[in-house]
């Protein structure tokens, strides 16, 4: 069977499991849709089972949740969750709520300013406002409902209903981008398919959600294109719960990866960390760049498949007399010239701990690098992290509070 957490088994697995039982295929699926579409973490709860199963189970395949160690709210209404996995490991993972009663600002809707919001707001579902220098003819950025189940899931999901949960696919990262908290406190460990379906759990559980109306991205701590033996089993199940334009992976342009989730037959929304139009400056931000340079992810990037109305989503995350003047937005928007892609500028969230010396853009800055993009056609939006305020943003998850490489060196 494979891994046997029973939050990572894929249906086909968990039928597997079941006919090797010497029981009916469809007491896998059964299985399978108590955890995932009914959230049941009891198997004493799956009275569709016979009690002799149900026993077995919970004996073999125990239904354990991460712990719950920290829990850190923020104004905006999202919370960041501590949790510690069986072998004594953290990770952090955001609920972000999409009520525009009690939000500022979706994590991602444009937001260059905090206004309040308006009472009707203009909003594209699984889209991003944009910004051209002409606002007519923009096509939504959502793709067709992938499956009727995910049609099922989706109906009905009032925007007050909408949450996003950001998820991390490993217990560090070893990218180590100079703007990103988590890479500044080294590399770790890959998550199983199972952790990671078990953290999703975990929050749907303290949050109180089901799936309707819920995205995933994998945006938290790791880099998703180096754990495709996690994160590929997690995308399947997950595939069975939303449609795939509702989940989302980023990565930071580990080119050979590409392929491989490319040839998937369900594929997530693609977002890439790119935050320079050039390899010096690329370098300087994210060293990964050395081992794969700006040209190849470029063109990893022009060879991704994309279904009609979807867009590869570009993080650009803008640091103050880094990356922001006039001439590094001209050369973004030469560098994307001929892809089909929306640029989501996401003003630096500071950590004066981790990220020493790091700005945040002036406001009026900001502007300008967002109207020189419009300028060049590049349909361009702008992000305000939730959750800043209890470490909870983009670039600020960490799961540890000490470096293991300074720890190694100091012996402290």
């Amino acid at each position: 069977m494979g891994e046997r957490d029973p939050f990572g088994l894929t249906p086909s697995a968990w039928e597997e499991f079941a006919v090797a039982s010497g029981l009916p295929r469809y007491r896998g699926r059964q299985i399978f849709d108590a955890i995932h579409r009914r959230g049941v973490t009891d198997y004493a709860a799956m009275k569709e089972l016979p009690a002799e199963l149900r026993e077995r189970l919970a004996r073999e395949m125990p239904l354990r949740l991460p712990e719950v160690v920290r829990r850190d709210a923020s104004s905006d209404g999202s919370v960041k969750f501590g949790l510690r996995l069986a072998d004594g490991a953290l990770i952090e993972a955001v609920f972000m709520p999409g009520d525009e009663s009690r939000s500022a600002a979706n994590e991602f809707d444009d937001a260059r300013r905090d206004t309040a919001p308006s009472r009707h707001p203009e909003r594209s579902e699984g889209s991003l406002s944009s910004h051209r220098a002409s606002e007519k003819g923009i096509p939504r950025a959502s793709g067709p409902r992938d499956d009727r189940r995910a049609t099922l899931h989706d109906k009905g999901a009032s925007p007050a209903a909408r949450f996003t949960v950001c998820l991390s696919s490993q217990t560090g990262c070893a990218v180590d981008c100079a703007f990103c908290v988590t890479g500044r406190l080294g590399g770790g460990r890959n998550l199983s398919s199972g952790e990671i379906l078990a953290q999703l759990r975990a929050v749907l559980v303290e949050t109180r959600h089901g799936l309707d109306g819920m995205r995933v991205v994998f945006m938290g701590m790791g880099e998703p294109f180096l754990n495709a033996e996690g994160l590929i089993p997690a995308l399947e199940i997950l595939f069975e719960l939303v449609a795939p334009r509702r989940v989302t992976v980023s990565t930071s342009g580990i080119t050979p990866a590409f392929a491989t989730f490319a040839a998937l037959a369900k594929r997530p929304n693609l977002a890439v960390s790119l935050n320079a139009a050039d390899q010096v400056t690329r370098e300087r931000l994210m060293p990964i760049t050395k081992t794969y340079p700006l040209d190849g992810l470029v063109s990893a990037m022009r060879a991704w498949p994309l279904e009609p109305r979807r867009r590869i989503l570009v993080e650009y995350v803008l640091i103050a007399g880094v990356n922001d003047r006039d001439e590094d937005a001209r050369r973004l928007a030469r560098l994307l010239r001929g892809l089909s892609v929306k640029v989501n500028v996401i003003p630096l969230n500071e950590d004066p701990t981790w990220l020493s010396g790091w700005k945040r853009p002036a406001e009026d800055v900001i502007d300008r690098f967002v109207a020189r993009l419009a300028e060049a056609s590049v349909t361009v939006t702008v992000r305000r992290s939730k959750g800043p305020d209890a470490s909870a943003a983009c670039g600020q998850l960490k799961g540890r509070t000490v470096d293991p490489r300074r720890k190694a060196q100091t012996g402290r």
